[in-house]
């Protein structure tokens, strides 16, 4: 619903989205939040339509509500568009015990647009008629991509040269004996291998470079306004704000925190600027897009500082990073098609009721 909120703001298109949830969202660009009207309360209902006064309604997931359905039919919102992102999210609220209640209730909706064809399957089943079904897959939920300055990317690019680069976005301190042992281990195969680390906070932007040092490394760093030469082994950046340039530099990403169970960025960052994903064993910040990048075989896993250097060795080959890092910008960029055609229903049901 974010993603679908900042699509409109991006297209600037001349209208607010009033969400309702149980619980609060992220903040997204000109939204508003509101909780939703009591269930089964026709009278909360009257109340919230009568406050709000909403041209058109779209039913994102969970139990359709009966009263929200009749009291909206009553306020003359004509047109209404559904999703349901999994076949067992198909319910009526209270259990729809009365005999075709589901059937009625999704009788209301113009468009019914399913994740895949088992959600399908299951709306015809309760008997929605096939016409007003449509598979469009997953909407994308990324959110937006990190940006970048050219001419910052430009500079570096030139600096960097034709080295090989592998990226650890979100470094942290607790990983920098793992990072250092894979950059070592890699630097056998590639001896001017340039390893990119972006601290996950400004803060340790220096410790981490003074334990590099230590540890034997060139280490060369952003925040004293220098580029990465020849020599420089490490070059750390000042912190997260420019990530995004990284990405776009690193054909390669190790997400850092996923070896040591810390908070860790969204995979679907580099996935989604064409850099290829690894990452370690403890991963739950971002369980389920790590589990769809894996289910499509678009990242790798490696269980500490040994199996990291061994995939950086591989990948340093660029048609194996760039098989993996093809893999991982489709899954990430699957739902664009779903959120297109998300959009177009939403403006064409606005503009046949201006």
């Amino acid at each position: 619903m974010v993603a679908l909120a900042r699509r409109f703001e991006e297209d600037r298109d001349p209208l607010s989205l009033l969400l309702t949830a149980p619980a609060r969202l992220r903040e997204a660009p000109r939204k508003l939040m509101q909780w939703p009207p009591l269930p089964d309360s026709r009278a909360a209902t009257q109340e919230f339509l009568s406050r709000w006064r909403p041209d058109l309604l779209v039913w994102m997931r969970g139990p359709v509500q009966l009263s929200v359905l009749s009291e909206t039919a009553k306020a003359g919102l004509p047109a209404r568009v559904v999703r349901w992102p999994r076949p067992e999210a198909i319910a009526v609220a209270g259990g729809g015990w009365r005999p075709g209640a589901r059937r009625a209730a999704y009788r209301q909706f113009e468009r019914l647009l399913a994740a895949d064809g088992t959600a399908a399957a299951r709306l015809r089943r309760i008997g929605v008629e096939p016409g007003r079904i449509e598979i469009t897959g997953r909407l994308d939920a990324t959110g937006p991509l990190p940006e970048c300055h050219e001419r910052d990317r430009e500079d570096i690019a030139h600096a960097i040269g034709s080295r090989p680069v592998w990226l650890v976005a979100g470094a942290v301190e607790a990983e920098i004996d793992a990072i250092a042992a894979a950059q070592r281990q890699a630097s056998k195969r590639a001896h001017r291998l340039l390893m990119i680390a972006a601290p996950a906070t400004e803060s340790t932007a220096q410790p981490l470079a003074a334990a590099l040092r230590a540890q034997g490394f060139n280490v060369a760093e952003r925040l004293d306004g220098v580029e990465p030469d020849e020599a420089t082994e490490i070059y750390v950046a000042d912190g997260p704000g420019e990530i995004g340039l990284w990405y776009r530099l690193a054909p390669m990403t190790m997400l850092g925190g996923t070896l040591s169970g810390q908070p860790c960025r969204d995979p679907m960052e580099p996935a989604a600027l064409g850099s290829a994903v690894l990452h370690g064993t403890e991963a739950a910040t971002h369980g389920a897009a790590f589990a769809r990048l894996a289910a499509a075989g678009a990242c790798r896993a490696v269980r500490g500082p040994a199996d990291l250097g061994q995939a950086v060795e591989t990948l340093l080959a660029p048609d194996r990073a760039a098989m993996l890092a093809k893999s991982a910008w489709e899954v990430a960029t699957e739902g664009a098609e779903a959120t297109n055609r998300t959009v177009e229903l939403v403006r064409a049901a606005l503009d046949r009721n201006a």
